[in-house]
């Protein structure tokens, strides 16, 4: 339902714009590093969170625009490294046995803003893909690279605020969606959870190419 709102909004939002007699046209795009801090939430015993560190990545890509007067419309190819750690409560019913859990995950993120400008000044939103590549997961000394059995795509959702300074592009936004590593957390206790990701997205990007 999301989707389909986000992509009704964007062509009206689009029509309107071509409807008028004049507008401007004008394309950007250059390279994109993130930094992002993200939590889980899930509803369980077993997994004491209040130890956890938060999960720390980066991203680093590519990204294009397309600018039609104050709309426009900005898709991202990004390469992302996140890790994590989890620490389990009683595990395997042993009073006071609470080991802790590494993850790290490689992913091929693809976020679409769509957005809004004032002056300088943008607000945008939209929904990002995530396709899990490679990762492996640490716990009582034993490494485990993830198999087939993963689910390979999520989807995420995203909003947030930027600005334009000549050709540094700098970018705030919010996200939220599942998690992979409470994925991997259900295939170590045996146990399905549904953990709720929600992270902030620091970004800057450098303008190479505009044909404004």
């Amino acid at each position: 339902m999301l989707k389909r709102l986000s992509f009704f909004l964007v062509f009206m939002c689009l029509g309107f714009t071509l409807h008028g007699q004049e507008y401007q046209t004008w394309y950007q795009g250059g390279f994109r590093l993130k930094v992002l801090s993200a939590k889980m939430t899930i509803d369980s015993d077993l997994v004491d969170l209040s130890q956890s560190d938060s999960e720390i990545g980066y991203q680093v890509g590519f990204f294009g625009r397309l600018n039609v007067d104050k709309i426009y419309v900005q898709p991202e190819l990004l390469f992302s490294k996140i890790k994590t750690d989890l620490v389990f409560q009683d595990y395997d019913n042993i009073n006071g046995f609470n080991p802790r859990a590494d993850f790290e995950f490689n992913t091929l993120e693809i976020p679409l803003d769509i957005g809004y400008r004032i002056g300088d000044f943008r607000m945008f939103f939209g929904p990002s893909i995530s396709i899990l590549i490679s990762g492996e997961r640490s716990f009582l000394n034993e490494v485990q690279r993830v198999t087939e059995d993963y689910n390979r795509t999520n989807l995420l959702w995203h909003f947030g605020v930027g600005g334009d300074f000549d050709k540094v592009i700098i970018d705030v936004n919010y996200e939220f969606g599942l998690s992979k590593t409470g994925e991997s957390l259900s295939n170590i206790v045996g146990t399905e959870f549904v953990p709720k990701q929600r992270q902030w997205v620091f970004a800057i990007g450098l303008n190479i190419f505009d044909d404004y």
